[in-house]
């Protein structure tokens, strides 16, 4: 897998500047960022954690799951040998605390199994120190960020004379087309993650406040 300075190289190539005369590696970088974030909306890793409760309280800190999205499922109480496996209600009371709707109060030492989605990183971006996206997805995501690079640097050239002998207008068609494919390429990536889900019968849909959905 890539990392950040490898993708990095790749959008200067597709951009061709190398020597960075139009967007500097910061401005890579963060147009690489902003890639990223709208490729894990289509397409986040789906993860799984048991969690051991650590106080008698209805409250379990999901301060332990990295880069959680989305809490999509609560097994609760979770033990390996039980089948089928409850599901109980539940509700979220921050983004990092979950409350489980239970009469019962739990216990120190009983464990939650959860079921939620996170991002991907990348290595060298953010602190991750290892990329989770196949070939495919990184060619996107650089894709992504050339469109966003295109996109600026055709709204900065209006009403200017530019020296690499394209015109305003034809710069804004570069940038359009280049962002047509961006978004093309994350609908069909939608489109494959929701075939993918619909065959997962062990994963269920629920919203962020409510701990029973229906199946993906």
């Amino acid at each position: 897998m890539s990392t950040l300075a490898e993708l990095i190289d790749l959008a200067e190539l597709d951009l061709r500047d190398t020597g960075n005369a139009n967007w500097s590696i910061e401005e890579l970088t963060a147009y690489i960022q902003r890639a990223l974030r709208s490729y894990n909306q289509v397409d986040p890793i789906r993860a799984v954690a048991e969690v051991e409760l650590v106080a008698a309280s209805r409250e379990v800190s999901l301060a332990t799951l990295p880069g959680l999205m989305q809490l999509t499922d609560v097994w609760y109480p979770y033990d390996a040998d039980t089948y089928p496996p409850k599901r109980p209600r539940w509700e979220l009371l921050s983004e990092d605390t979950l409350y489980l709707l239970v009469e019962d109060a739990p216990r120190a030492g009983q464990w939650a199994r959860l079921f939620y989605t996170r991002g991907h990183t990348i290595d060298g971006l953010d602190g991750a120190d290892a990329t989770t996206l196949d070939g495919s997805a990184e060619g996107l995501v650089v894709l992504g960020a050339t469109a966003y690079a295109a996109l600026q640097y055709a709204q900065a050239t209006i009403n200017t004379v530019t020296v690499s002998g394209w015109t305003p207008r034809q710069l804004q068609e570069w940038a359009a087309e280049r962002m047509a494919s961006f978004r093309e390429g994350l609908e069909a990536v939608r489109r494959r993650a929701i075939l993918e889900a619909d065959a997962r019968v062990s994963w269920r849909a629920t919203t962020r406040q409510e701990g029973q959905g229906g199946t993906v």
